[in-house]
């Protein structure tokens, strides 16, 4: 089989968590919760399910917290997916798919997203295939979505996985992957796990 990468999505290859982040931190300011910066970027990399039910926890929220995630994605806007693409991203993906390499997602994000943000940056044609929340009983940090791949690859582990977050990390770590961390310089995430922290995308052409 061809030698593949696993990509996560989400603070890899665009930028959304910042603005993900921004959306969540308002709708609870609305509704008079305030939740510091430091809370807000240990969640980073959990679905959004989970993030609401720690955050149930922090602010001892009383009410229904199924309600309240609903209203949550009533009011969800997406943003221009060109717009928050991190540098260098398409460049790379391009290089590595002239080396007859395959790249795969492994996202936490639901896959209609998912196929959004690939088709929107004109990178859709580069992908193998892609993982999204549907795809696994239990999202990142498990290691599932990470098992899976490896199992339909016939058990060929990945040249490397990129992720940011601490829990992608731990996920892939976890199935006993190599990690690649993207470091944006936007949050602090607790990289230490990982096997080589990048600042820039076109690094990873080095690593082949």
């Amino acid at each position: 089989m061809k030698p593949y990468i696993i990509f996560d999505m989400d603070g890899v290859i665009i930028d959304s968590e910042s603005w993900y982040m921004n959306q969540l931190r308002n709708f609870f300011v609305s509704r008079g919760y305030v939740i510091p910066e430091k809370k807000l970027e240990e969640i980073l990399g959990l679905n959004t399910k989970d993030i609401f039910d720690i955050l149930k926890e922090y602010i001892n929220y009383q009410g229904n917290i199924q309600y309240l995630f609903e209203k949550y994605l009533q009011e969800l806007k997406f943003p221009n997916y060109q717009q928050i693409v991190f540098p260098n991203v398409q460049q790379c993906i391009e290089n590595i798919f002239q080396k007859n390499i395959d790249i795969i997602i492994a996202s936490s994000s639901p896959r209609k997203i998912i196929k959004q943000v690939l088709t929107d940056l004109n990178l859709d044609k580069y992908i193998l295939f892609y993982m999204g929340k549907e795809d696994v009983k239990k999202t990142k940090p498990s290691p599932e979505v990470y098992q899976i791949i490896v199992r339909q690859q016939k058990y060929q582990k990945p040249l490397f996985v990129v992720e940011d977050s601490t829990f992608g990390i731990q996920a892939a770590k976890m199935a006993g992957l190599e990690v690649v961390a993207y470091y944006s310089g936007k949050f602090q995430n607790n990289q230490s796990q990982s096997d080589i922290i990048i600042t820039n995308h076109m690094q990873l052409l080095k690593l082949l």
